[in-house]
C-alpha cells in the first residue's frame, strides 16, 4: 500500500517489526516500518518530509484502520 501511494521521494519501504500480543489487543498487530525519503538532485525540507508522512499514516487509516501507536 505505501509503495502504490503516488510519492516519489519514498525511496526505501522497510518493514522491520511485526508484534502481535496483549499489548496491542486481542486480533491486532504492531507493524513497524522504515521509510526512506529522498530526492534525486536536493535535499528535502522536514515540512515536505513531514508532509508526506502524515500522506502515508492517513492513508493506511483511511484503508486498513491502522493508527500510530501512542498517537
Amino acid at each position: 500500500a505505501i509503495r502504490g501511494m503516488d510519492i516519489p521521494w519514498i525511496a526505501r519501504v522497510q518493514l522491520f517489526d511485526v508484534y502481535s500480543g496483549s499489548q496491542v489487543g486481542a486480533g491486532r498487530r504492531s507493524l513497524a516500518f522504515g521509510l526512506t525519503f529522498q530526492a534525486p538532485y536536493r535535499t528535502l525540507t522536514d515540512a515536505e518530509v513531514n508532509e508526506q508522512h502524515a500522506r502515508v499514516v492517513r492513508e493506511l487509516g483511511r484503508r486498513f484502520g491502522a493508527e500510530v501507536r501512542g498517537g
